[in-house]
């Protein structure tokens, strides 16, 4: 090399060592969350409806929300209170993908339940690293017993992301942590291992971190009850303000049910909704809004738009945004779907059951649920009694249960009869005196009453005769093992005990489990079941009943024979109250002092041991074949006999659940002869 080529090849050198710098030792680019997500973020087919590039284009309203968690921003938190189909999910998993990448450090992410933590790992996360070349590099997803990364840990250089279960302390406090998720914050339990709230132990984390951030998202649920709410309220409370197409004003979308503007349909001529018409009334001008015309409405400003968020609470350090399904963008949610939630909603919330209109109310429209079931009148309720016998089960009556309350000086039974739509009739109520802990057949025992009482069959209104076909019992209290007992006897009855579960969320009826274990501490597989019975949920549907004032579908009725009792009062007696469990407000059912509310949980009982028969699940020719045995139709000389007066049972009889089956004549069978055997060889 002469000396004259020396000043080239430096040159070359130099430019060498630069391009090494940049690619090694300079820092990464500064990004926001958004523009590394259009960079690098794939939607996988497992976690998208639409996988493929992230474009930030299809849902606009996330730019805001999802740039304020930039490394950038000195924001330190973000609320998302949003409804289904709007892509906060998609937000949460694009920043745990920047961070991996460009700000590594430890991150967790904290799901309602640990089994959830896992389901998101495998179903979210493990997806997205996959498909993104970015993240892969980074986070090796070996099935190695021995590897680092697990289902609830993924490490990466510079940090490592721990997923975790808000109902377990230990996934909490165990690391601190600079960033966190809480995914679905409604969903966590007020309490967890008798630790404290566990967003409070997870943020505890934070503490040592100067540039520290959290995310927290979820749809609300009951008002007054909701983290998000809460969260939300102590926000800036931002909401995604469109311009309409054809005046120009901004505004919020809204549902619109008690105001002039917002989510309208037409009706036909006999006044059938018609979900497909759906439109949006503008607030300020009336102006028809279709649905086509949400693309350009939803582009914010960033985008050449005109939406923008607009704070309702300016000045506070936390970010918070609002947001309803209206918004959800085309091909995902339409209005005309979601007016047909809102039907059927309604339709069931006219019956008594306000469990889909409050599930919209929170998914759909991103906003809280209030209850209502303290609003019930014992007076109104006496007033449109039916003038009826007691003892009689009324036209309409197809099925008959028994709710068994135990005191420790009686036995408090009330027969309910139930038909179709889930309508209800008190029929038959009885005090037995006596102490519940003499067994049956002792002189005195009230078992001996409720025996006789349950095997009497009921006369129906039609002539026919019916018989209690489930009984449930409470087991709470100091009758515990005297219930067992009786229980045990009759089980081939349908007498089943139970166990009252107050928290809120359970179903009506949950799994039995087997209460007899033998000597060696086994479950006994032929013992006795005890049955959960989700206690909240039944009076939230009773009460809701309970303030339908014109008979159909899921109309209560009670006689007027017991407007001179205490009945009506103590079906009454309990109203939902606000109370404190280690500092946290909830929403429980509490009876007032001196108050008696026997017949309120006899009545959950009851319908707990029709939830049981399936009336939940009965269809119109179930109904139709108990409706043959009771009340049969008019018959002319030459139809097919419909029903047959079943024979009385003796007393010396087995009891059977339900009315004695029709006989029919089976053929002979023909004898059985043994064939011989042989083998062949």
């Amino acid at each position: 090399m002469s000396a004259r080529d020396l000043p080239e090849h430096l040159a070359r050198a130099g430019a060498l060592f630069d391009g090494l710098t940049r690619e090694f030792l300079a820092p990464p680019p500064i990004l926001t969350v958004t523009e590394w997500a259009e960079r690098h973020r794939i939607m996988s087919a497992k976690d998208s409806a639409e996988p493929g590039p992230y474009r930030i284009a299809r849902t606009p309203y996330a730019l805001e929300p999802q740039d304020a968690l930039s490394a950038t921003n000195a924001i330190e938190e973000v609320v998302l209170m949003w409804g289904a189909q709007t892509s906060k999910t998609t937000i949460a998993n694009n920043w745990i993908g920047y961070l991996i990448d460009t700000q590594p450090g430890p991150l967790m992410i904290v799901q309602p339940t640990l089994d959830m933590a896992k389901r998101y790992s495998r179903q979210r996360l493990a997806p997205m690293i996959e498909e993104s070349p970015a993240l892969k590099r980074k986070v090796q997803l070996n099935r190695s017993r021995d590897d680092a990364n697990t289902t609830l840990l993924k490490e990466y250089p510079g940090g490592f992301l721990a997923v975790a279960g808000a109902n377990s302390a230990a996934g909490l406090r165990s690391m601190p942590i600079r960033d966190i998720v809480f995914d679905e914050t409604d969903g966590y339990p007020l309490d967890v291992d008798g630790e404290g709230d566990p967003i409070a132990l997870a943020e505890a984390r934070q503490t040592t971190f100067a540039r520290r951030k959290r995310l927290k998202t979820s749809t609300p649920t009951i008002r007054d009850f909701s983290r998000v709410e809460t969260a939300y309220l102590k926000s800036d409370q931002r909401r995604y303000l469109v311009a309409c197409p054809h005046c120009g004003e901004h505004q919020a979308l809204e549902w619109g049910a008690t105001t002039a503007h917002g989510i309208k349909w037409h009706k036909a001529a006999d006044g059938t909704p018609q979900p497909d018409s759906a439109h949006y009334v503008c607030q300020h001008h009336g102006c028809i809004i279709e649905e086509h015309h949400k693309a350009t409405m939803l582009l914010c400003r960033e985008l050449g738009g005109a939406a923008h968020w607009q704070p309702g609470n300016p000045g506070a350090r936390v970010r918070g945004y609002h947001l309803s399904s209206l918004y959800s963008p085309l091909g995902w949610l339409s209005w005309a779907q979601i007016v047909r939630e809102w039907l059927a909603a309604r339709a069931a919330q006219k019956q008594g059951d306000s469990s889909l209109m409050r599930a919209f109310v929170n998914t759909r429209l991103a906003e809280t649920w209030e209850e209502a079931g303290d609003k019930v009148s014992q007076h109104e309720l006496a007033k449109r009694a039916s003038d009826r016998p007691l003892g009689i089960v009324p036209i309409g009556g197809l099925m008959l249960t028994q709710g068994v309350d135990t005191q420790p000086d009686r036995l408090e039974r009330r027969v309910w009869a139930y038909g179709r739509g889930e309508r209800s009739w008190l029929v038959d109520v009885e005090i037995i005196p006596g102490d519940p802990n003499l067994p049956e057949g002792a002189e005195g025992s009230p078992w001996n009453r409720l025996t006789e009482a349950r095997r009497t069959p009921v006369r129906h209104a039609s002539g026919a005769q019916m018989l209690i076909e489930a009984s449930f019992i409470d087991s709470g209290g100091h009758n515990t093992q005297a219930v067992y007992a009786y229980c045990r006897d009759h089980a081939h009855s349908n007498v089943f005990a139970l166990k009252g579960a107050s928290q809120p969320g359970k179903p009506a009826l949950g799994k039995a489990s087997m209460a007899d274990i033998n000597w060696r501490g086994k479950v006994q597989p032929r013992g006795l079941k005890l049955w959960p019975v989700g206690t909240d949920t039944i009076k939230h549907l009773i009460f809701g009943r309970l303030r339908l004032s014109q008979p159909g579908p899921g109309y209560i009725d009670m006689p007027a024979a017991l407007t001179k009792t205490d009945e009506f009062e103590q079906l009454t007696a309990e109203r939902l109250a606000t109370s404190f469990h280690k500092g946290h407000a909830r929403l429980s059912w509490v009876k007032p002092n001196g108050k008696r509310n026997e017949a309120l949980d006899c009545a959950v009982y009851a319908y707990a041991a029709a939830v049981y028969l399936g009336v939940a699940r009965m269809r119109e020719n179930d109904w139709d074949r108990r409706e043959q045995k009771v009340q049969p139709r008019e018959q002319d000389l030459f139809s097919v006999p419909l029903h047959i007066p079943a024979r009385k049972p003796d007393a010396t009889e087995a009891e059977s659940p339900m009315s004695a089956p029709i006989a029919t004549p089976r053929p002979p069978s023909k004898p059985f002869t043994r064939k011989p055997f042989t083998r062949n060889w």
